[in-house]
């Protein structure tokens, strides 16, 4: 009976894993594209890749004591993308794109062409670097792993049984 039992559920396992689509959380990003005196350009995307299209942006200047809002409700296009132009005078300014709790911010230097990142609510985990199909490969690394365990545990249970019943 506990037989047929696991093997149904091994069938139902297989099945859900085939025929339901992968949903995740997705971690998002944002990098610098074009940075220049005239011109700051930046590209926000998902983990996975999917440039994040139509979400909100938001600019902010940063001073020595606080930040102020630049520019405010734009939208990146459909690539993810979102350009403007810098004010005159000043060099460090933070981009926040967001959309349905995913957010992301970026810290633009004008002056001394670096930038840093930091992300909002997105988990930014190690393996973020991974590519896709790494990712998915270890997740069923993963999964095994446990099903490995599982089986292990079973097998010492009926090998107790067994035993017990042949004293």
């Amino acid at each position: 009976m506990v037989l047929n039992f696991n093997r149904i559920l091994l069938v139902i396992s297989i099945l859900t894993m085939v025929f339901v689509p992968a949903t995740s959380a997705h971690s998002v990003h944002m990098d610098v594209i074009e940075k220049s005196t005239d011109k700051i350009k930046v590209k926000a995307y998902y983990g996975g890749g999917d440039p994040m299209k139509d979400v909100e942006v938001n600019v902010y200047l940063i001073t020595e004591n606080d930040e102020e809002p630049y520019i405010e409700d734009k939208s990146t296009d459909e690539k993810g993308m979102y350009s403007f132009e810098p004010k005159q005078g000043h060099e460090v300014y933070k981009v926040v794109a967001s959309d349905f709790g995913h957010q992301v911010e970026k810290k633009v230097i004008l002056e001394s062409q670096s930038s840093s990142s930091s992300n909002g609510s997105s988990n930014n985990s190690d393996t973020d670097g991974l590519p896709m199909p790494a990712r998915i490969v270890s997740g069923f690394g993963y999964i095994a792993g446990i099903a490995g365990i599982g089986m292990m545990a079973n097998a010492r249970k009926i090998k107790k049984k067994y035993e017990n019943e042949n004293k």
